[in-house]
């Protein structure tokens, strides 16, 4: 499934936990990379964080789930993704 989707049109809330699935795996992926840094708190990317705050990982999940992702945070750039468009210019 296509990260605009889940992050933004499947629903947070109700009985369908299809959001805090794709989250939790998000959030463990993130876990690993800021761990590998020697960094034991993650970058926060939700809506009221919007990518400026540090949080343990169970925070992180539980603000997602609470308020949603930032913005058109479809590129993780925060969170070990690199933007194919930097990648191609600078080749």
């Amino acid at each position: 499934m296509d990260k605009a989707k889940w992050m933004y049109k499947i629903p947070r809330g109700g009985n369908d936990l299809t959001f805090l699935h794709h989250v939790t795996k998000f959030v463990l992926a993130t876990k690993k990379h800021h761990l590998s840094l020697g960094q034991e708190h993650i970058i926060c990317p939700c809506n009221r964080c919007q990518n400026n705050r540090l949080h343990e990982d169970s925070v992180v999940r539980s603000q997602l789930a609470r308020y949603g992702f930032v913005e058109n945070y479809t590129i993780w750039k925060f969170h070990d993704e690199v933007d194919p468009s930097v990648t191609s210019a600078s080749e």
